[in-house]
């Protein structure tokens, strides 16, 4: 089973996300093929802000990796630089945040996992995508360069 979290910062875009693409794991009775939760990004590391916030914890053992929304780019460049980050973190596109398909969303998540485990260092981003905001696709990595 594939654990993703959706992060953000406040949460509520992302977290709005979350249950739009949990709706789409029931519709597709993908339950027990992918497991998929909001976390605050402060929260997935257990950073200064979340120890003010009440949550203490680090919780990234409890996913496989993490999705963030495209605002969090330099937040989680801090992280990786502060050697906080212990599992591969992607920052989803613009075009591909918000409404995405589930199926687009596992393929992405599974292809970061690929390069993370072939060494690629955090934040992973594809070859030809080095940040997201130059992403301009609307499907998985996977299924554009099929299209092309």
């Amino acid at each position: 089973m594939l654990r993703m979290a959706i992060c953000c910062g406040g949460g509520f875009s992302s977290s709005t996300m979350a249950a739009h693409l949990n709706k789409q794991i029931k519709e597709k009775r993908l339950e027990d093929k992918i497991f998929l939760e909001f976390i605050p990004f402060a929260n997935l590391y257990g950073s200064d802000a979340a120890f003010i916030s009440g949550v203490q914890r680090d919780r990234q053992d409890e996913v496989d990796v993490a999705l963030l929304c495209p605002h969090l780019e330099f937040d989680a460049k801090r992280a990786v630089a502060e050697g906080k980050l212990r599992i591969p973190v992607f920052v989803l596109p613009m075009r591909l945040y918000g409404l995405v398909d589930i199926e687009n969303l596992i393929e992405d998540a599974e292809d970061v996992l690929e390069l993370w485990n072939n060494g690629t260092p955090n934040i992973v981003t594809f070859p030809d995508e080095p940040r997201s905001v130059v992403a301009k696709r609307t499907v998985s990595h996977r299924r554009w360069l099929a299209q092309k």
